[in-house]
């Protein structure tokens, strides 16, 4: 009976091996992500005045959160990506298909400043204006992810009949952005934009225990999804920049064509 049991066993692993092999995720190619998460939006009309200039200083993480790993190793890494400035750019460059805002390197300023140097030094005195005059942004746009609190809610579903067991938990952790515009001429702060986004994972999982003879078999299964960290600022940066754009036009930062279009004539 034991070697029937152990048979039992062998089989199960040979199909847990084998579902292994035939589920093994392939190599993923990179993939473009130009498009603004506001793309689809079609809500939002595009302004026929030019766009505003801005530019983005110290969009970073506030947080001080630091991720919870797996692994029973001390790590630094930090809960919120670093990249929110990049992330800010982004969405600023693409959103309404470039026509809202006009970005202005302001981060790496100086390392402008000492390249239009070398420029100017290579050139020599006797060429004239060798370099255009840089941008000057109106509004400066700062900020950054001021908060991020682990599993704000938590919801599980657990079901067992006949030594065969399921459940399902789902918790959400949560992640705030803070936006703000300032006018460069009066340093006031125009518009504060607060946005929240959860961050969900979900967890689903089986197992089976069962008592052949005088052994015991035991069986389990799960899988697991987290939604990415970074795909939610991105995503909550992006509603920041919607709302921004509808309280400027609200400012007048844009003008756009309020003129009912004229139907064709059929």
């Amino acid at each position: 009976m034991i070697g029937k049991a152990f048979l039992y066993v062998i089989i199960i692993n040979a199909a847990l091996f084998g579902c292994g092999d035939l589920n093994s995720v392939p190599i993923v190619s990179a993939q473009l992500e130009n498009e603004s998460l506001l793309a689809q939006d079609t809500d939002l009309k595009i302004p026929v005045s030019p766009p505003i200039i801005v530019g983005v200083y110290n969009f970073t993480d506030q947080t001080g959160q630091r991720a919870v790993l797996d692994r029973p190793t001390s790590e630094m890494s930090s809960a919120i990506p670093q990249g929110l400035s990049s992330m800010l750019v982004q969405e600023l460059l693409t959103s309404g298909d470039g026509k809202w805002f006009r970005v202005v390197e302001r981060e790496t300023i100086s390392t402008i400043l000492n390249e239009r140097k070398v420029v100017v030094a290579a050139l020599g005195p006797d060429v004239e204006k060798p370099l255009q005059p840089l941008l000057l942004p109106g509004i400066l746009i700062t900020g950054g992810a001021i908060s991020y609190d682990r599993k704000v809610s938590q919801r599980f579903l657990g079901l067992g009949f006949a030594s065969i067991n399921g459940r399902n938990e789902i918790y959400s952790d949560r992640v705030s952005i803070a936006l703000r515009a300032v006018s460069v001429q009066t340093g006031e702060v125009l518009e504060s934009v607060y946005v929240s986004k959860e961050v969900l994972s979900q967890m689903n999982g089986v197992n089976v225990l069962k008592i052949v003879n005088s052994s015991t078999l035991a069986v389990e299964a799960g899988l697991v999804s987290n939604e990415p960290v970074s795909v939610a600022v991105r995503t909550a940066i992006s509603a920041a920049v919607r709302e921004l754009y509808v309280r400027g036009l609200a400012r007048g930062w844009w003008r756009v064509d309020e003129s009912p279009k004229k139907r064709p004539v059929t």
